[in-house]
This record gives structure tokens, sequence and C-alpha cells, in this order.
């Protein structure tokens, strides 16, 4: 009667472990299963909020640089474009599409742009597993993302031209020389975007009797005089040839004192820009399109920035300065007689530091910079 009731007792023991073990089993896959779920799901969410805050940031800088160059309606326009090249998890990997509404201006310069999966744009974020969490749940979900970027007006940059220019002002005789009580403003009188957008200007001067003073045709040397470094300047004509097909590797800004290089350089400035013309030898100023066309490259190499001095500050004679008041971007065209070096101002926008006024300004070169 004992052995029956040990065995008896010995079975259920064995069964009530089996139970527990197949509830314990049962547990497990449950939590492995919604772990799952939010591994899935989880994975979707982050990646497709990367993915929307990429296409904001791009709508973004394209809002700002239209900002630059067609003002609200063409930033719009381009943010909406650009929002679009980009994709972002709905159904499956789809365009992201924002309206006018998803482009705001918080600040006349900065451009705010909101890309959405979300049930109020009817585009919302389809789930896998989110029905299983939460039974209410139409197994969809709410995301955005949002960037700002702003445009400003570029007061210091590398890779100039060595050259440097008076800028414009009002020249009351006509003489080609600042008198006293003749006008000078960088904005107001001197050269500006869009107005002056395809102008020819004389980079260099040639002939002797066109130098602003003799001796002087506008090659310059660099880094500045005032440089933080405390460098002196590179002299002389093999730098000279070279920063002219290639690019000088020191930040130049609104204020800075420029060495001039004394004479005509004749030789160091038609072997530069021979150089120069030869890495995009096909293009060429379309005066009907007021652009560049031709070009092997998005960005042609010959597109450069050439630092403008105060022309109420005019230079000396021999190894002098002269004061940088704005910068330019200009389409280096050609060299002609006595190595004189003509460009078209154009308005680009690149990388550079900001100046210290905020607004859009006049200037003929800008920037743009998420800010949000």
């Amino acid at each position: 009667m004992k052995t029956r009731a040990r065995e008896f007792f010995r079975a259920s023991h064995i069964s009530d472990e089996r139970g527990a073990a197949l509830l314990m089993v049962t547990f497990a896959m449950v939590a492995l299963l919604s772990f799952a779920v939010l591994a899935i799901d989880g994975a979707i969410l982050m990646t497709t909020r990367t993915q929307l805050n990429n296409a904001a940031d791009a709508a973004a800088l394209a809002g700002a640089s239209g900002l630059i160059e067609g003002g609200e309606d063409e930033a719009i326009a381009r943010a909406i474009d650009f929002a679009s090249y980009n994709d972002a998890y709905q159904v499956a990997n789809d365009p992201v599409i924002i309206d006018a509404a998803d482009v705001t201006f918080p600040e006349p310069d900065v451009v705010r742009v909101r890309t959405h999966r979300t049930e109020a744009t009817g585009d919302p974020l389809r789930t896998f597993f989110l029905k299983v969490v939460d039974p209410l749940s139409n197994n969809t979900a709410d995301m955005t993302a949002v960037a700002a970027a702003r445009a400003f007006d570029v007061c210091s940059a590398q890779c100039m031209k060595p050259w440097a220019i008076p800028d414009r002002w009002n020249d009351a005789d006509g003489d080609g020389e600042w008198d006293e009580g003749e006008v000078y403003d960088p904005d107001a009188t001197g050269y500006v975007a869009p107005g002056d957008v395809g102008a020819t200007i004389v980079l260099k001067v040639g002939n002797p009797q066109q130098a602003i003073t003799p001796g002087i045709f506008f090659p310059v040397d660099f880094p500045p005089l005032n440089n933080p470094d405390g460098d002196s300047p590179l002299t002389g004509g093999n730098w000279y040839e070279q920063w002219i097909a290639g690019c000088a590797p020191f930040a130049i800004g609104i204020g800075d004192h420029l060495q001039l290089e004394p004479g005509n350089m004749v030789g160091p400035t038609t072997q530069g820009m021979d150089d120069l013309v030869a890495q995009d030898p096909g293009a060429y100023w379309d005066g009907a399109s007021n652009s560049i066309k031709g070009s092997a490259y998005g960005v042609s190499p010959r597109i450069s920035l050439v630092p403008f001095f105060d022309p109420t500050l005019p230079p000396a004679s021999g190894r002098k300065y002269v004061t940088v008041s704005k910068i330019g971007a200009f389409f280096i065209e050609s060299v002609g007689p006595g190595s004189q070096v003509l460009g078209r101002f154009i308005q680009i926008t690149t990388q550079g530091n900001p100046c210290d006024t905020r607004g859009l300004g006049t200037g003929l070169v800008k920037g743009i910079v998420l800010v949000e």
C-alpha cells in the first residue's frame, strides 16, 4: 500500500513538473515574440525617422538656396522637389511628399521644412505587429521630422584667385579714380546680385595705362598681412601662377589687408590661365540665359572667388596693400592682350563664414547652413 502511494506521488510530482515547464516555455515564447515584435517595428520606426530627417535636411538646404536665388516661392518649390528625391518607409520605401504648408519661414533668412508619415497628412507609417501590443491600433504610426536652414552672405572664404579689384563707387567725374567726396557703399554703389550678374569685369589689368596706380595690375599675395597665424605673404610668380590654376588655402575676409604683387606678371598670368581653362575648356558664358553652358562639371572649376577692395583706400605703387571690402564670384572667361583677365559676375552658394550682420543682403557669394 505504501509502495503504491509512493509511486502515485512520484507520478503526480513528475506531471506537475512537466506542466510547470510547459507553462514556463509558453511564457518564454510569448516574451520572445513580444521582443521580436518590438524589434521589428522598432527597427522600422528608427529607420523611418532617419529617412525623414535626411529628407528634411535636404529640403531645408535646397529651400535656403532657393531663398537666395528667387525668394520664398522658389524656396518652397525647391524644398518640395528635394524632399521627393528622398525615400522613407510608409508601406514600402516611398518618396517623401510634402506641400507648401510644410515649408515655413520663421525668419526672413531661414527656411523650415517638416516631413511626415502621419494619419493627418494621409501617409501614415504602416507597422506589422503594433496591433498585437495595442489591440485598438490600426497597425499605423505617426512620425515627423523638422529641419531648418539659414541663408547668409559669405564674408570670409578660402580658394580665392590672387587678384583684388576695386568695388564700384559713384565716380562722379568719370576719371576711374576715387576722389574726395565721391560716394562708396558696398551695397548701395558696389556690385550686387542679381542686378550685376553677367557683367564683364576686368579681374587683372593688361594695359599699363589702365592700371589704377602705376605698376599695380591687381595681382595680390596670400595670406593676408593681418592673418592670425602671423605668416608672411608668399610672393613671386610661382605662387601666383599656382593659385590661378588651383586653390590658395588661406581664408580671406572683409577687412583683411592683401599685399600687392607689383608688375604685369604676363608669363605667370598666361600660364596660370591656360591651366585653369584647360580644366573645363568647353565651358562658356551664354548671354541669352545669363548662365554657364558647356561645362563638363556640375560646378565648373572656372568659377572662382575674387576679393574686392575698398576704392576709397586706393593703393600706392610698390608692395603696399589694399583692404578687402567684399567678396565676389566670377566665371573666368579668358586671358587677353597683355595678360588681361576677364570674368563674368555670377551669384553662387559656397562654403564660407557668415558676415557679422544678419539678413540676405546683396552679396554675390552666399552660404547655407542647417540651424535645426
